[in-house]
């Protein structure tokens, strides 16, 4: 009796799957993310950093269900910094890419929310310079945006064998805030300089970090 029940339940598991319909996927699939846009953003604003900031686009990704939720850009460096100019270079790179991605008559209608914040990037910016592994290593190695807090690691840092103490964090509001008032501190003297001794040609390794169009 025993047997038989077993083979009834299977034979009428088999009756049932076999009535199950087959769901056949139709028609053409949905595109829901730009992403030719997308790359295409991230291309055009990473050659200016490259020509400006002396920056290297080395990757970068987008996190995305139906709406974009997060963006990450990779970039490496041969500059040598401070945490002064560092933080400055982070504000400047943030702010420039969140206006252009916010703006965007395509990208900013696929955002999961509108508008995007440095919350919702993450970026880190590499310092590849043997001036700072073999000279001085206490400039900032490596800078990294994520979840909303700016990190600043000496390039001894990145050695997994030395104390790991010469690092600093804080949120980007802070970093934000500290870098304009740098810059504000520092344009009456560059432009004193630049009135006694005016440079015979644009030197944008020094003068770039003080453009005011990014913060108006």
């Amino acid at each position: 009796m025993r047997f038989f029940t077993i083979f009834l339940v299977a034979v009428m598991t088999c009756l049932i799957q076999g009535c199950t319909p087959t769901v056949k996927v139709t028609g053409p699939l949905i595109k829901k993310i730009d992403a030719e846009e997308l790359s295409r953003l991230v291309i055009n604003f990473s050659t200016k950093m490259k020509i400006e900031k002396h920056l290297e686009l080395e990757d970068s990704w987008a996190a995305y269900d139906d709406y974009i939720d997060k963006i990450c850009l990779r970039y490496s460096s041969q500059r040598l910094l401070t945490v002064y100019d560092a933080r400055l270079l982070m504000v400047e790179l943030v702010e420039e890419f969140l206006y252009r991605l916010n703006n965007h008559t395509v990208l900013s209608f696929e955002l999961d929310h509108f508008p995007f914040t440095a919350d919702d990037l993450d970026v880190r910016i590499n310092f590849e310079s043997f001036a700072g592994v073999f000279i001085d290593n206490q400039y900032v190695g490596l800078t990294w945006l994520q979840a909303g807090c700016v990190h600043y690691y000496a390039f001894n840092r990145k050695n997994i064998d030395i104390d790991w103490s010469h690092q600093r964090f804080e949120p980007y509001f802070k970093s934000k805030e500290l870098a304009l008032l740098k810059r504000q501190a520092d344009l009456p003297f560059i432009e004193k300089r630049d009135v006694e001794k005016p440079p015979k040609k644009p030197n944008t390794f020094l003068y770039d970090r003080y453009t005011p169009s990014l913060y108006h």
